[in-house]
């Protein structure tokens, strides 16, 4: 593709019509919706299917040479052609986009601060069509992070809207307000409070869900205002998305944060990468990083990390298709804690195993959820289920309750486990858990997303 703008300069007005007049056709070809992998094969889940015809492939030479170039000259609208762009001026080039679509005159978001009845709030969603059904339908952005400071104030990351907070008592007719307009990157993964200074947050950069368009970061932002302004303190993980960041109760500038690939382009493109993916570790408020786990494998990066909060050393790490980690020395040295977890094939499907700690001050041990689905050595699908232990790993019971009627939790992550997967139990109660998952919209009545 390097030569496409290059080559295009010199057609005819009258093809280049002709190839603009045929856009809309183009944007009719279809892709399929996610398949199941086929016996015995080992892939990972992704949300980037194969197309259901390949581009430039037609009956007859004529027709297919025109695809080729309708194909091309689309494509060379939305490439770097000769020039290949790093990730540096593709950050530089998003800002000034951003910049300028803030100069659009919008409606402030507005809704309630939390409790009560859900109500949509706008703005109205964008319609698109949707690759699952290849119809359209309506698609609104969505969340990548959310931290709450003890005077209420809610920090919102958006996937690839940047950060944003709304004023503790504001009520119904309360204002979000954009604190990251002027950074490199509006991709959010994730966010954390210093437990002994909530005014000290820090941001994850690139959303770190795992889907095709969950798009790569340039690293860690700290704010000293309880997230109000931001500063750029570390680029270690540019091209990467950031999972989780845990902050050491006893010290606000002692911190771990966990990653994935990030993806990036029209053609879902994993970005290029230095570092490896995994559990890293900072002592000085996000500026310098250790790693302490990690791989060069983009399919096996670390979806996952808890801390025990009475025991701030352990932590608790999952790995994409891998498995269940625990440390007790403050992420030197890690041994599996997978225990009597049924074994599986985990790199088939891409098994996400997603974690959540409760420890509250006066138990004796912390609990530990996991939730996950899995295929077995037989190549037996397992729907999601969520386990528990409270004997640091080394056994595990089912805490999944019912497995039939619509309060079941069985399966709540659909086909999507890789990405539609959040279990967080009550730091205060660890017989409170919330399973986040796939939502029924086809239900009758529609059901699932949230579990309790």
């Amino acid at each position: 593709m390097s030569k496409i703008r290059r080559s295009f300069a010199v057609v005819p007005a009258a093809v280049a019509a002709l190839v603009l007049g045929s856009v809309p056709g183009f944007a009719q070809s279809a892709v399929s919706a996610p398949r199941a992998s086929s016996a015995g094969s080992a892939v990972s889940a992704d949300d980037a299917p194969p197309l259901l015809n390949r581009k430039g492939e037609a009956e007859g030479e004529e027709e297919a040479g025109f695809d080729k170039l309708r194909d091309a000259y689309f494509w060379s609208r939305l490439l770097s052609g000769d020039d290949s762009l790093s990730v540096a001026q593709a950050a530089k080039l998003r800002l000034r986009a951003s910049q300028q679509a803030s100069r659009i005159d919008a409606t402030d978001t507005r809704g309630k601060a939390r409790g009560g009845t859900w109500a949509t709030q706008g703005p109205n969603p964008i319609v698109q069509v949707v690759r699952t059904s290849n119809t359209f339908a309506a698609m609104a952005g969505r969340i990548g992070a959310l931290v709450i400071r003890r005077n209420g104030t809610i920090i919102l990351g958006a996937a690839q809207g940047g950060v944003w907070t709304y004023a503790p008592g504001a009520g119904v007719n309360g204002t979000w307000r954009s604190r990251t307009r002027s950074t490199d990157t509006q991709a959010v993964g994730a966010l954390a409070l210093a437990p002994s200074n909530d005014r000290i947050v820090y941001m994850g950069s690139g959303e770190g869900s795992l889907s095709g368009d969950s798009y790569y970061g340039d690293g860690i932002y700290r704010s000293a205002d309880g997230g109000k302004t931001w500063t750029h303190v570390s680029s270690a993980f540019t091209g990467q998305a950031v999972t989780d960041i845990v902050v050491d109760p006893r010290h606000p500038n002692h911190l771990f944060a966990s990653t994935v690939r990030g993806r990036g382009g029209a053609h879902r493109t994993t970005s290029p990468t230095d570092r490896a993916y995994g559990v890293s570790r900072s002592n000085d408020g996000g500026r310098t990083w250790t790693l302490l786990k990690g791989t060069k494998d983009e399919l096996h990066g670390a979806t996952d990390l808890v801390m025990d909060p009475q025991h701030p050393d352990v932590l608790w790490a999952s790995f994409w298709g891998d498995g269940i980690y625990r440390s007790t020395d403050s992420g030197r040295t890690w041994k599996s804690a997978l225990g009597d977890l049924p074994e599986g094939n985990f790199v088939e499907g891409g098994t996400r195993f997603s974690l959540g700690l409760s420890h509250p001050a006066d138990a004796r041990t912390a609990t530990v959820y996991a939730g996950f689905d899995y295929f077995d050595a037989q190549d037996t699908y397992h729907p999601a289920q969520i386990w528990k232990t409270t004997s640091n790993g080394t056994t595990w019971t089912l805490a999944t309750g019912s497995t039939t009627g619509a309060d079941s939790p069985t399966d709540y992550c659909g086909t999507q486990c890789f990405y539609d997967n959040e279990v967080k139990p009550d730091p205060d109660d660890p017989n409170t858990v919330y399973a986040l998952g796939s939502y029924g919209y086809d239900d009758s009545p529609q059901s699932g997303g949230v579990y309790r």
